[in-house]
């Protein structure tokens, strides 16, 4: 089946990452994958209400915002798949009685979105500098009518597939468990298991990629501090 963009079924589309896009926020990140677009804000840690505070650890709280601006219960859920990825990868400890807000606003949404949402999480927290245990990378794998699956699928696709699965990795876990999974339609445990190790395949990839963001950020500013 040939693909509206005409890629072949493992090929991901084009990666992009801007660190540091906003100001008047402590770390931020815009991640591109094809023509879908989230840009991220981070605040924290900083005071947090009061009965939001945690004794033991730092209070996440993430806002999700669609491009249409007409939130659905699908947004909802992105934002509880962040807050339930992040607060187990976020070093929480280390700021007790504090917030950590997420902020996340897609630009354009062409497929795979909730992927790309938790890869520009991932990097708006490192640009802000907020302690992880990991970085995190999610890619998105769909099971088409005809058997094929697909990597990155784009909207048409997600339209057209009898199953879409999402699945976020950490960083050198062992066993690669995905700390994320969100699984939709009816699918065999076999084509589960396929479509698991190309999201885990597919999601090494895009922490290759963001490692050479990171690196190419501080090659720059120490460039810049150089001078």
């Amino acid at each position: 089946m040939a693909r509206p963009d005409r890629r072949e079924s493992s090929q991901i589309r084009a990666l992009n990452c801007v660190l540091g896009p906003l100001n008047r926020v402590d770390g931020s990140a815009q991640f591109t994958s094809g023509n879908t677009s989230l840009i991220c804000g981070i605040y924290g840690p900083i005071d947090v209400k009061v009965f939001d505070e945690k004794l033991d650890r730092a209070h996440l709280e993430v806002k999700f915002r669609p491009d249409i601006n007409v939130s659905t219960t699908k947004d909802r859920w992105i934002e509880s798949a962040i807050r339930n990825t992040f607060e187990r990868n976020i070093l929480g400890h280390l700021h007790p009685r504090t917030l950590v807000q997420i902020n996340l606003q897609v630009r354009e949404g062409d497929g795979s979105v909730d992927a790309v949402a938790i890869n520009a999480t991932t990097m708006a927290l490192v640009d802000a500098g907020v302690p992880l245990r990991c970085m995190v990378a999610a890619a998105t794998c769909a099971v088409m009518p005809g058997g094929e699956m697909v990597v990155d699928p784009v909207a048409e696709e997600v339209e057209l597939a009898v199953s879409v699965h999402t699945m976020a990795f950490a960083e050198g876990a062992p066993g690669g468990e995905p700390v994320y999974v969100d699984s939709r339609g009816d699918f065999s445990m076999e084509q589960y298991s396929k479509c698991h190790d190309i999201c885990a395949m597919t999601a090494e990839r895009i922490l290759a990629f963001m490692r050479t963001a990171i690196e190419g950020k501080v090659a720059k500013e120490s460039h810049i501090s150089a001078i």
